[in-house]
């Protein structure tokens, strides 16, 4: 299993076939902005779950995303931050990584 965080931001990644990928984004939901997957084409999402940090509720936590990477080839996965009622022009922040499965 690979696991990618907010320091893997544009790395290029080599992974196996058929194996699992995880995404882990810091976030607070109690502002709104959120993570959501842009493009994870060639990559199958298996889930999305949020861990919520130490501390009273609303505090920040981490977004977990759940990839097998089922198909060959080099794969763009891309995630945006942002306030799905407000649009594309509420992006904050964006995850970008290149996914090369053998």
């Amino acid at each position: 299993m690979t696991t990618l965080n907010d320091q893997d931001r544009g790395r290029t990644v080599d992974v196996k076939a058929q194996s699992f990928l995880t995404v882990r984004l810091e976030e607070n939901p109690s502002t709104g902005y959120v993570w959501k997957v842009e493009n994870a084409e060639g990559l199958e999402m298996l889930g999305i779950s949020f861990e919520r940090g130490s501390g009273s509720i609303g505090a920040a936590g981490v977004r977990i995303f759940q990839f097998r990477t089922s198909e060959a080839g080099s794969h763009n996965l891309s995630i945006k931050k942002w306030r799905e009622w407000e649009g594309e022009s509420s992006i904050i922040d964006r995850f970008h990584a290149v996914i090369v499965v053998k």
